[in-house]
């Protein structure tokens, strides 16, 4: 019963509308080493054999972007719809060319499909890190999934523990993906995990306050993950919003003093880097009212960018694709309540245009 409280509270998140102490840990406080369940082939090209059954792409009520930067591809990776879907289906992979989508992975081999997982690119490694996820209140998963461009190696054991709307990203400072937060069984967690490939490491269990979703995004200019916004849900159904921004330089998180003006709080906002600029991109999102803005933050200051066509959402994904130097935005919803749209977006620094399933 609880589980299925946060799973409707999670929904409701998307759909409807400090002055915290720094912390530091130093020392990893524990360290569990998962055994793969199946040695992957290895893979020193990556390629895009597509599966021989081709569809159109339907958004999941969860989705995330990132760019790989070996296939030099946007890669979608594709929740479940809320309902009607069989729950032994593979989790889809699809890759953006410019102009359409093409399924790349539904692997029966892999993991099935899932919403809410932890979602990361270690570009050291070039393998894409999936933890955690759910399909309902009865189905989670505390499981770890790497995909090498063409394989699947799962990893089970001692970590985190299945979690719904952890934050993931990775630092390649450090050579490592980290997890935030996101929660289990009602309750909403704070700590922080880091995995090098081979064990899940828990690195602090102080810092931002705990919270889910929120935005979590390598800064690679100031070499630093910076956290942004999220909140928290109470047991009695009401949400505490933040709007602070916290930085990991790989033993401890610090809170960041943000000058006014800010981009305030975001219930489920985009968040990603832009190399030209050396700055950190927030795009669109909001709490009831959904915001059509694009901000950039330079290392110390916030500055509202200048976007026309900029669509308003929640629950989107944004990613800088270096390949053809623009950014990509797919789906999210447009008002409280909304359906899950699957349309895609581009925007070259000045304009936004809507170039796939249009609404």
């Amino acid at each position: 019963m609880k589980t299925t409280c946060l799973i409707l509270l999670f929904i409701l998140f998307l759909s409807a509308c400090s002055g915290n102490p720094t912390a530091t840990a130093t020392e990893p406080i524990a360290s569990f080493s998962p055994t793969p369940d199946a040695t992957a082939v290895a893979s020193s090209t990556p390629n895009l054999t597509q599966p021989t059954e081709q569809r159109t792409l339907v958004a999941g009520q969860w989705n995330t972007l990132i760019y790989h930067e070996t296939l030099q591809k946007v890669i979608l990776v594709n929740g479940g719809p809320e309902r009607g879907k069989s729950k032994d289906d593979p989790l889809e992979l699809w890759a953006w060319n410019g102009s359409n989508w093409s399924l790349i992975s539904t692997d029966a081999n892999g993991p099935t499909w899932r919403n809410w997982a932890g979602v990361a690119y270690d570009t050291t490694r070039d393998v894409l890190v999936i933890h955690g996820g759910l399909q309902d209140a009865n189905t989670s998963f505390d499981e770890t999934w790497e995909w090498d461009g063409k394989t699947w190696t799962k990893f089970t054991g001692a970590g985190p523990g299945g979690r719904e709307g952890a934050l993931m990203a990775y630092d390649a400072a450090h050579e490592m993906t980290i997890l935030f937060g996101g929660a289990t069984d009602m309750q909403v967690l704070g700590d922080t995990w880091a995995w090098d490939g081979s064990q899940w490491t828990q690195v602090s269990a102080e810092g931002p306050p705990p919270r889910f979703p929120g935005g979590l995004i390598y800064d690679a200019a100031r070499q630093k993950l910076l956290l942004y916004s999220g909140h928290f849900a109470e047991a009695t159904g009401a949400f505490i919003d933040y709007d602070d921004l916290w930085a990991w330089d790989g033993s401890s998180w610090r809170e960041i003093a943000q000058n006014e003006p800010t981009p305030g709080h975001r219930t489920h906002t985009a968040i990603t880097f832009d190399p030209n600029t050396d700055t950190v991109l927030l795009i669109s999102s909001g709490s009831e009212t959904f915001l059509s803005d694009v901000w950039a933050w330079d290392g110390t200051q916030w500055t509202q960018v200048e976007a026309s066509n900029t669509p308003a959402r929640s629950g989107h994904n944004v990613v800088y694709d270096a390949a053809r130097d623009t950014f990509v935005l797919f789906g999210g919803v447009d008002r409280p309540g909304g359906k899950a749209l699957s349309d895609t977006w581009e925007w070259d620094r000045v304009n936004w245009l809507c170039v796939e399933n249009c609404q």
